[in-house]
């Protein structure tokens, strides 16, 4: 079968995007692209936090950006369902608001990564860093964290009913469960997890315990 993948320079990336381009959908980056290393990252910056992504976002649904470095990068309402960041570093970066379903994080380093209000449903983070990151009132179903680590991961408010490997994730006890939308068996591993922490325990899930 003939390879329709649209093959693409990070460099050539950055001139199409500062060129007003918004939709890569189907790209492949160059593998571990440094982004936010690259010279052109302030013009980047600034051209993206200018932007009115909310009615035109970025669009990188089916892309592959494995291995990409883009520590701090302003990227709200970004579309990229079914998008590859496997081993991406993300460092800070702002993704709220995004639409990131069935999209491959393995491996990614997200820690203080704002990811509020995201679709991740069907996702897949195994083994991602999300240390402080942010993904309150996301959606969280059928997301896959085995693996992740979750150190103070701020989860309030998310729906994450059907959340998958939830008991094979890191440092559980730490995150921010309140409010959330969940079933019995996402409230029992996490029970689980707290219960040696009987203050906590108490005032997880919005004080009902």
């Amino acid at each position: 079968m003939p390879d329709n993948t649209i093959r693409l320079a990070g460099l050539e990336f950055i001139k199409k995007l500062l060129g007003g381009e918004r939709d890569f959908s189907g790209i492949r980056l160059d593998p571990h692209f440094n982004l936010s290393g690259d010279d052109g990252f302030a013009d980047v910056q600034k051209y993206l936090s200018d932007a009115d992504l909310e009615n035109a976002p970025v669009i990188l649904e089916h892309a592959d950006l494995t291995g990409v470095d883009a520590d701090g990068v302003y990227l709200p309402f970004l579309k990229a369902s079914g998008a590859c960041f496997k081993h991406a570093t993300l460092m800070e970066a702002n993704l709220q608001s995004s639409e990131l379903r069935n999209t491959d994080f393995r491996y990614a380093k997200l820690p203080q990564t704002n990811m509020k209000a995201c679709d991740l449903e069907g996702a897949d983070l195994r083994q991602a860093d999300l240390n402080l990151a942010t993904l309150n009132t996301s959606r969280l179903s059928g997301t896959d964290v085995a693996g992740a680590n979750l150190l103070f991961t701020n989860i309030q408010g998310a729906d994450i009913n059907g959340i998958v490997n939830l008991a094979q994730a890191r440092s559980v006890d730490t995150a921010n469960f309140q409010f959330v939308s969940l079933s019995e068996k996402e409230k029992a591993i996490i029970r689980t997890e707290l219960w040696a922490q009987q203050g906590k325990k108490r005032r997880l899930f919005g004080g009902a315990g």
